[in-house]
């Protein structure tokens, strides 16, 4: 028994299963004044696609969507939930997509999906204080920052890639990085106007 254990563990550390070469790539993110940059998405555009997500939702509830901010890969189906005690209509008229889904009641979802890489403004137009974005983006690599601006992309191959940051103010930052498993995986970005 010992030595067919021995064996397998050999053989995995010879074909490198045993080892996990992904990279987590950190950092804090500030608007133009210095300020943590909360909500804003960050995400490396390298050689790799990404697929469509899964079960990405925004939700309607108290007058609100939420998340405020949600970043989905191109061909991903976001569905829209109306778990308010009110109708709503979600709309959008802004870069990446333009679509109305009409009025609906509460315990009613109705979805969109989203085939190209941009941001998606999201409106209610019964409810003129109901605002949201969703950021499309064509690699499996992102993150929204925290309250603090900080972000954290997990599983990211070594290699060349964008790293880009936009926020809902306007903001953005982009430039090239080279990510290796033993140089500095800390970017801290500071948004332009």
């Amino acid at each position: 028994m010992k030595r067919i254990g021995f064996a397998v563990i050999g053989a995995w550390a010879i074909l490198g299963v045993a080892q996990d070469s992904s990279l987590t790539v950190t950092g804090q993110v500030n608007l133009p004044d210095g300020s943590p940059a909360k909500e804003a998405v960050v995400f490396l555009q390298g050689a790799t696609k990404a697929k469509p997500m899964r079960n990405a939702v925004i939700d309607q509830r108290d007058k609100r969507f939420a998340p405020r901010v949600l970043v989905v890969t191109t061909g991903t189906t976001v569905e829209f939930p109306n778990n308010d005690t009110v109708f709503h209509n979600v709309f959008a008229y802004y870069n990446a997509k333009k679509f109305d889904l009409g009025m609906y009641a509460k315990g009613k979802t109705k979805s969109q999906t989203f085939d190209k890489p941009g941001v998606v403004a999201l409106l209610c137009n019964v409810h003129s204080g109901m605002s949201a974005y969703i950021y499309i983006v064509d690699t499996p690599y992102f993150a929204v920052t925290d309250s603090k601006g900080r972000y954290e992309i997990k599983g990211v191959p070594a290699g060349q890639y964008n790293l880009i940051a936009w926020h809902e103010a306007g903001h953005t930052s982009e430039r090239k990085v080279t990510l290796h498993k033993d140089g500095d995986l800390t970017y801290p970005i500071r948004l332009k106007k």
